[in-house]
């Protein structure tokens, strides 16, 4: 086996994380490890708002009944290295790595997808899921028309763009936070890991193959945040995840709904999503905020009872949607400084649920 060339990884800067990372209390150690059967480093980061860490369990554990897991395996990487997460790259760099794909062929896929060893449909879609993440300009219409000529299941689709909101959603919530490595990614580096490699791709692929599952209902509409996006996503039966996460994120106490709205109704404005803006407004007037006051908040930030603190997590949320890694994780640190750690948590946990939900509803949208 080739010696591992971690020069793609090692190119991306990274801080420091701002958070504890202490093991997660025993009961959250416990249900964390009952779904993944082991209890990742991400899991006491983010333990302090344990809705994050069931959020992130959820969307990533998705079922799938289109889109072939290969799939998402590969889109996980490169979505991860255009968005220069470092934990979420590294890790599934390795995870790939330990399911017997070649050294050259990981670097390929994320330097020059052209040349990568996938085939032509696998390289469109790919490409498709890479637009979906940059939306910048995001893929329309005649993309998916295009995708799905050259042979891409039309089922599959909004899989496929569930999959790069959730690997968004990931690259959002580690980067952020600066989230240290896991164990097993420098295990795997070590010679002794990569001699057990072959012995350990066989436990890998049996515990970590996504689950399948089969087309379903829409989860019901609730009124609020979240509906169009939800339905958008039809009878994919990740939608119900999403639902799950985007009710547990507004649900939690930690931080104001009318500042988790406003962060929403940004992150909506900057990613030119007019049906997630207008939920967020519509439940802001909802909270007793006219849709005047909202207005001026989104264009600028501020405004009639935005504070000191507000305006910086707004300007944080403006930040998240097309980010630098220094630039944000600096801001996001400077945060911290002022928030508890419950605050930060959720904080960085919206955000991400935001951009990727954002993303999502805005691609199936325009497609």
């Amino acid at each position: 086996m080739a010696e591992p060339s971690p020069s793609v990884r090692e190119d991306m800067p990274w801080g420091a994380c701002p958070l504890p990372t202490d093991p997660p209390p025993p009961e959250l150690a416990r249900e964390v490890r009952r779904h993944l059967g082991t209890v990742p480093i991400w899991a006491g980061v983010l333990a302090p708002a344990p809705w994050v860490v069931r959020c992130n369990i959820g969307l990533l554990g998705a079922p799938l009944a289109h889109l072939p897991s290969r799939l998402w395996e590969l889109a996980t990487l490169v979505v991860s290295q255009d968005n220069s997460c470092r934990y979420c790259f590294g890790t599934q760099r390795t995870l790939l790595r330990i399911l017997g794909y070649r050294e050259a062929e990981i670097d390929r896929l994320a330097h020059d997808l052209d040349r990568a060893d996938v085939s032509p449909i696998e390289r469109a879609a790919l490409g498709f899921a890479r637009r979906v993440s940059r939306a910048q300009p995001r893929p329309g219409a005649a993309d998916r028309t295009a995708l799905v000529d050259g042979g891409f299941p039309a089922a599959a689709v909004p899989e496929l763009v569930f999959a790069a909101g959730a690997v968004v959603y990931a690259n959002r919530l580690s980067t952020l936070v600066a989230m240290p490595p896991e164990s097993f990614e420098l295990a795997a580096e070590h010679p002794l890991g990569r001699l057990l490699m072959p012995l350990v791709s066989r436990l890998v692929r049996r515990r970590f193959a996504h689950p399948r599952g089969r087309p379903m209902p829409a989860p019901a509409a609730t009124g609020g945040v979240g509906d169009a996006v939800v339905a958008a996503l039809g009878e994919v039966p990740a939608a119900a995840a999403l639902r799950e996460a985007i009710d547990a994120a507004f649900a939690s106490s930690i931080l104001p709904r009318r500042t988790k709205l406003l962060c929403w109704g940004v992150v909506a404005r900057a990613l030119g999503c007019p049906a997630n803006e207008r939920e967020a407004v519509d439940a802001l007037w909802r909270e007793g905020v006219a849709p005047v006051e909202v207005a001026g908040v989104l264009a600028h930030l501020g405004g009639p009872g935005v504070d000191a603190r507000e305006a910086q997590l707004l300007a944080l949320a403006r930040e998240s949607v097309h980010y630098q890694v220094p630039v944000i994780q600096e801001r996001l640190r400077a945060a911290a400084t002022t928030l508890g750690a419950d605050e930060t948590v959720e904080l960085v946990g919206f955000l991400a649920l935001a951009n990727g939900a954002v993303r999502i509803g805005a691609m199936l949208d325009a497609c």
